[in-house]
Formats: C-alpha cells, sequence, structure tokens
C-alpha cells in the first residue's frame, strides 16, 4: 500500500497527474462549517421523507393550493395566486392595517418562521415574508367565510362558489408539505374585527375556527374531535399538528413504557379472518377515538370510521409528520395494527358486516390495499407501540387451541337454529343408543 505524505501546499493524488490544495480545502470546510446553523427547537414543517414519498407521492402533493414555500410557484397551483391576493386584501380591509404595517408585523417574525421549517429556504426575504403573509391571510379568509357563509361570501367568489375548488383546499390545507407556523395565524387572526351587528361581534378564536373546519372533512365526521383542556396555544406546530393533538389519545390512555422482555416479544400477526376462526366476534365500539380499540373475552371492539377517497392523504400525512418529529407515532400504530387485521377483502368485509369500517370506495380490496400500504417503510418503536397489550392479548387468545375447536364447532355446526336442534337430537339418540347397547351387554352377562 503506497501511503501518500502531506504538507501545506499540497499532496500527491496518488496517480502523479495533479495535487490537493490542502489550505484551499481546510479554508473550503472551514467555511461550509461556519454557516452551519444550530437546529432550531421550533423546527416543524418537513419535506416528506423519499421512502415515503416514492409509494405514493400523489399523496404528498397540493392538487389546488400551495401554502407556505416548499410547493410556491410549480405548475398547476399559480392560478390560485390571483384568489389568494383577492382574499389577502378583503383580509386587510377586515384588519383595520395597513399594507405597509402588515409587512412590518411580519418583518419582526421572519426568523422565527423561518426556524420552523427543517429545509433552510433559500428566498430572499421580500418574497418569503410575501408568501407566508398572503397565505396565511387566505387561510383565514377561508376559514371565516366556511363559518359564516351568509355574512361574508360574496356572489362573485370564485372559491366558494365552485364546490369542487373548496374540497380540494380543504385537502390540501392538511399536507405536511403546505404547512405554515400556527402562531402566525393566531397572531393575525386576532387583528380581525368583525362587526355582525351592533351588539355582536367576533369573539371566537382561530382555534375555535379551525376546529369547526376540521369538523366539515368527510373522513373526520364520525371521530371524536376534542382540544385538551388547558392547552396551550403556543404548542400548536400548524394546522396539521393541531389535528393530530385533537385525534390522539389524551394524556391518561397514552401507553407506558414497555419492560425489555416485553421489548423481546416478536408478535405475531393475526389477521381477522384468522381472529374470527379461532372464536373473536367484532363489535363495533361506541368510541369515536380510533385509537380506543379493546379485546375483553372474546369480544374485539374496534370504533366506526369511514374510508373516504381522502382517508390515504390524510393518514399518509400525519404518519409522516410523526415519523418526522414525534416519537410516541399514534397513527403509525393505528395503521400497523389495521395491516395486522386486514390482509385480504374477505377482513375487510368482516369489518364491514360488524359496522366497524364503512367503505365508501369501490370495494373491500381497495381498503385492503390502502391498509397494507401504508405502514410501508414506516418505523414504530416497540417500546412505543401503543397496542402492545391489545396485541399481546390477541396473540394469547389465539394460542388457545380450545378457542379455534369452538368456534369451529359454533361456525360450522351450530350457526342456525335447526343445525342446533339437528345435533341436541343426534347427540340424544347416540346417548339412548349407547345405553340400549350397554344394557343389552348386561342382559347377556347374566
Amino acid at each position: 500500500m503506497e501511503i501518500v505524505g502531506t504538507s501545506r501546499q499540497g499532496t500527491s493524488s496518488g496517480n502523479g497527474d495533479a495535487s490537493i490544495d490542502m489550505v484551499g480545502l481546510v479554508k473550503f470546510i472551514r467555511e461550509k462549517l461556519d454557516k452551519l446553523s444550530c437546529p432550531s427547537p421550533e423546527c416543524c414543517i418537513y419535506e416528506v421523507p423519499k421512502t415515503l414519498k416514492k409509494i405514493n407521492e400523489d399523496a404528498y402533493t397540493p392538487r389546488t393550493v400551495s401554502i407556505g414555500p416548499l410547493h410556491h410557484g410549480k405548475a398547476g397551483l399559480k392560478h390560485m395566486e390571483e384568489h389568494k391576493l383577492r382574499y389577502f386584501n378583503d383580509f386587510m380591509q377586515r384588519s383595520g392595517k395597513s399594507l405597509e404595517e402588515l409587512v412590518q408585523i411580519m418583518e419582526e417574525m421572519e426568523k422565527r418562521i423561518r426556524e420552523c421549517y427543517a429545509e433552510t429556504i433559500n428566498l430572499k426575504s421580500e418574497i418569503f415574508l410575501k408568501i407566508i403573509l398572503v397565505d396565511a391571510a387566505f387561510i383565514i379568509e377561508v376559514l371565516l367565510r366556511y363559518s359564516f357563509p351568509d355574512l361574508i361570501i360574496t356572489p362573485n367568489d370564485r372559491i366558494f362558489g365552485k364546490p369542487w375548488m373548496i374540497s380540494y383546499i380543504k385537502h390540501d390545507l392538511f399536507l405536511l408539505e403546505n404547512q405554515i407556523p400556527f402562531f402566525v395565524l393566531q397572531d393575525l387572526f386576532k387583528m380581525i374585527n368583525i362587526q355582525f351587528s351592533p351588539n355582536e361581534t367576533l369573539l371566537k378564536t382561530f382555534i375555535d375556527f379551525t376546529l369547526n373546519w376540521f369538523r366539515s372533512y368527510s373522513y373526520l365526521e364520525v371521530q371524536e374531535l376534542l382540544v385538551p383542556e388547558h392547552i396551550d396555544p403556543s404548542e400548536i406546530k400548524h394546522i396539521l399538528d393541531f389535528l393530530r393533538i385533537c385525534l390522539i389519545p389524551k394524556q391518561s390512555l397514552q401507553p407506558s413504557r414497555q419492560s425489555s422482555q416485553q421489548n423481546e416479544r416478536k408478535f405475531d400477526r393475526p389477521s381477522a379472518t384468522e381472529l374470527h376462526e379461532a372464536g373473536v366476534e367484532f363489535k363495533v365500539s361506541s368510541s369515536k377515538n380510533l385509537f380506543d380499540i379493546k379485546f375483553s373475552g372474546n369480544i374485539l371492539e374496534i370504533p366506526h370510521t369511514r374510508i373516504v377517497d381522502s382517508t390515504e392523504r390524510l393518514l399518509r400525512n400525519i404518519i409522516a409528520y410523526e415519523q418526522c418529529h414525534y416519537d410516541v407515532t399514534f397513527f403509525g400504530a393505528y395503521t400497523l395494527i389495521m395491516d395486522y387485521l386486514i390482509n385480504t377483502s374477505k377482513d375487510v368485509e368482516l369489518l364491514v358486516q360488524a359496522k366497524i369500517i364503512e367503505n365508501w370506495l369501490s370495494d373491500n380490496s381497495d381498503v385492503s390495499n390502502l391498509f397494507n400500504g401504508l405502514s410501508k417503510e414506516v418505523n414504530v418503536k416497540i417500546e412505543e407501540y401503543y397496542f402492545t397489550k391489545l396485541h399481546e392479548e390477541l396473540n394469547d387468545y389465539c394460542e388457545i387451541r380450545s378457542h379455534k375447536w369452538k368456534a369451529t364447532l359454533r361456525q360450522d355446526y351450530c350457526n342456525t337454529p335447526w343445525r342446533v336442534l339437528s345435533i341436541t337430537v343426534a347427540a340424544i339418540l347416540l346417548g339412548l343408543t349407547f345405553i340400549q347397547s350397554l344394557c343389552s351387554l348386561v342382559s347377556c352377562n347374566k
């Protein structure tokens, strides 16, 4: 092996064709290091990891409107820029602030806003602040018009006048790459002064309006949306984060860390069909929280959920956000347990019959494909897996052979009153025949 010497001026490259400028290299690396910024605790808006995006890029891509800098100016989204400016103009009039005042307010927040993005935003301040200001005002106006359509929406509104457009906008506001910091929205919303009547003004908070907007989402209509008590509004990162906060289990229900012995246990993957064959009965839960799945006796209770076209987009973006930002991945765990339960359309059929799944897609195979695909490339720490106890209970139940025998007897031979009656009569006849034979044997011996 040839060992190459070093010097201040340079070194041989090993092939004699050129030399390395060590001084220049050191200077270059040092300049790069000096430009490095320390990751900010404000960071909360991320580009979707490539491993997730390659599975279904469309699920993370805005279809109608870009919010924030990550998709600004992209083809197919530019037509909304004029609409956003109209909404911004309406917001400015409602705020009572001049354009100069609003720009000044945004300039004071610029550093903090930039720190919210995981990737460095290489845009000049003028462009960056214009994007944030106009997009924030647009979101506020959309929520206002949704809540007070009769009072605010004008006859020539080009967005709410077209149902398909507002529907697409609704979906786009939940995308991870389409977020702006929540504190910007809250600070601008506080400036609004709407007088509905001489004695009635707008007193609700931006959180109230956002929650009302969430409830309009077709997939979320069947889910419980509760703002945790005593929540600090400053802890909310953005709209997608707020939605997650409203949906996840409350503190008292959150998982405790598992022991190392539990961590080492390998989970089986019993499907709904396999559980059914082992005697498990499926029942729709009265709870409206996705995560409130319980197993008691032989009854598995699962909350009702509606599967619509936009379900995959919403779940994928929450999961991607969790993967980037949180240690405890509740939605990753939810899709994992549903992936275990659903392998084929037959599994979906069982859950549909139990009214656990309300399928608005083409057929049951679409639902099975959805959940089978959602868990791909998703990492869930076993020590933070929310459904550890549930999984253990289901595994333990399936390992007991007598449960399967009883289930087979019940499903194959006792599934109708006539079959039960016929089996009962057959058993009685068999018993009488045995007694007759025994009596004959006894009489012969005498």
